[in-house]
C-alpha cells in the first residue's frame, strides 16, 4: 500500500527546502488555474507515457485536485514497482487553507473547487 501525507506536511517538506519531485497529475486547464510552483504537470490521462519523467532517486508526491486521482496514480506506480507518496486534501485543502505554497492565477475560477 503507497503511503499519504496531508497537504499540511507537504506544505512543511516544501518550506523547508526539501529535495523531492513533486507531480500534479490534474488535467492542462486546471494547472492553468491554480497550481504548485516547482511542480511537473504530467496529468493522469498521459502518466503511463511519461513515468520517465519523473525523478524517483528523490522522494515523489503525487498530488491532484483532491484525492482520488492522486491515489490511482500512486497504486498504478506500486504496480510498476515506483514508491510515490499521495497528499491527501491536494490543491483543494491547499486553497481552503489560504497556502502561500499555491499560485493562483488570473483565469482563476472558485467554482472549481465546488
Amino acid at each position: 500500500m503507497y503511503t499519504e501525507i496531508s497537504s499540511r506536511d507537504l506544505e512543511i517538506l516544501i518550506y523547508d527546502h526539501a529535495d523531492v519531485e513533486l507531480i500534479d497529475v490534474r488535467e492542462k486547464k486546471e494547472w492553468d488555474q491554480i497550481r504548485i510552483p516547482g511542480a511537473k504537470l504530467i496529468p493522469l490521462s498521459s502518466i503511463e507515457f511519461h513515468i520517465w519523467d519523473i525523478d524517483f532517486s528523490k522522494p515523489v508526491y503525487i498530488f491532484c485536485r483532491s484525492w482520488s486521482r492522486s491515489a490511482r496514480v500512486c497504486q498504478w506506480l506500486e504496480w510498476e514497482w515506483k514508491a510515490a507518496i499521495n497528499v491527501a486534501g491536494s490543491i483543494a485543502a491547499l486553497y481552503r487553507d489560504q497556502s502561500d505554497i499555491i499560485e493562483i492565477t488570473e483565469v482563476f475560477n472558485p467554482s472549481y473547487f465546488n
